[in-house]
């Protein structure tokens, strides 16, 4: 196995798995513990929480990079003191060298979110959206680029996550032209003299980015792009990418509660799955996801099925007398799977050890 900077495993999730603008302004995802962004990681363990157990068990293990879903920090930090558990968590990490990274409700509004892997985890189809969220707007992006340097700015156009429409990469328009300068004092021009006016074969490549990946846009060409001095146009379109919570699925056919329970009970091995009361003939023909802490959703979920996690009595009441079946599978159950997705992604394309953290739900249940 070959090994990756902590900066570099941050840049690969949040271009290609996560969406650090669409999180909710109360949580805290992203950089936990750094202790250094440059250090190289050779083997990452991934959790679905920063639990001491985890923690200990990734160090143990000889990680140096811990993957979690939940946040390590939710509030203010006012102390680190090992008499508290948080404390302990932050002095054991960096007493052994290990750094923290979490994505959390950046996950659950991702283009591929929990929600996706967990429909294909029960063997479903997404349809759409569940509950919308936001939008995200587009950036009609130009540069100009002297003749023979046109490809290096498409790859570092690329590598900035820009120039993707639907199943497409690397979608840009270019036109050929004349571009003019003058080198005045204190220039030091890649092409031309000082105080000679230089006409350089150039191209105008436009792309198109979204908002969250503008500024990495910007510098990306900046830094493959031979001139001093880079010129380049930003406009803001009118179209914008809507985004959700949750997802609307099926399985291309009618089904009953009894067969639904049954086959998530099966695919996600929950030790019991609970639900408001309908009866377990009731057919559906389609359902939603909201992993996690989702049940208080179903009023703006829009679906009369819904699959989700910690299910409260008067949700689960209101949600009957509503016409609307919650079925909790758990809120650890509902989510854990996902790190199993992320710590393949990152073994393929980084080529870094992962390993997934032994944990197992707070919850217990006495039969």
């Amino acid at each position: 196995m070959m090994s990756s900077s902590i900066k570099n495993v941050i840049a690969f999730l949040e271009k290609n798995t996560v969406s650090q603008s669409r999180q909710y302004t109360w949580d805290n995802s992203g950089l936990q513990i750094c202790l250094s962004p440059d250090a190289e990681t050779r083997k990452a363990a991934l959790a679905l929480d920063p639990s001491e157990g985890a923690i200990n068990k990734a160090i143990d293990a000889g990680c140096e990079l811990l993957i979690t879903h939940h946040p390590l920090f939710f509030d203010k930090l006012k102390s680190i003191n090992p008499a508290n558990a948080l404390g302990r968590k932050i002095i054991k990490a960096v007493q052994g060298n290990l750094n923290i990274i979490s994505y959390h409700t950046s996950a659950d509004l991702a283009d591929f979110s929990l929600n996706d892997y967990l429909a294909e985890k029960v063997g479903a189809t997404v349809k759409g959206g569940l509950v919308k969220e936001g939008k995200e707007n587009w950036y009609k992006y130009a540069v100009f680029v002297p003749k023979g340097h046109e490809d290096a700015v498409r790859d570092a156009i690329d590598r900035a996550g820009a120039g993707v429409i639907g199943n497409y990469s690397k979608v840009t328009f270019n036109i050929e032209g004349t571009g003019t300068f003058l080198p005045m004092e204190g220039a030091n021009p890649f092409i031309g003299k000082k105080d000679e006016l230089e006409r350089v074969e150039e191209y105008r490549i436009e792309t198109v980015v979204t908002e969250p990946n503008l500024n990495r846009l910007i510098d990306e060409v900046i830094k493959a792009h031979p001139y001093e001095e880079v010129a380049y146009d930003v406009y803001k379109m009118e179209i914008g990418t809507e985004f959700s919570l949750g997802r609307r699925c099926g399985f291309g056919r009618e089904f009953t509660l009894g067969e639904f329970l049954e086959t998530v009970k099966s695919k996600l091995g929950c030790e019991i799955v609970r639900y408001n009361g309908f009866p377990l003939d009731t057919k559906f023909t389609d359902f939603g996801i909201i992993t996690g802490s989702g049940a208080s959703m179903w009023r703006r979920s829009g679906v009369k099925l819904l699959l989700t996690g910690d299910m409260k009595h008067h949700d689960a009441l209101d949600a009957y007398e509503a016409g609307i079946c919650l079925v909790d599978a758990g809120h650890f159950e509902t989510e854990r799977c996902y790190m199993e997705h992320l710590a393949e992604r990152i073994n393929k394309e980084l080529n870094i050890e992962t390993i997934i953290i032994d944990e197992s739900s707070p919850i217990k249940h006495m039969r």
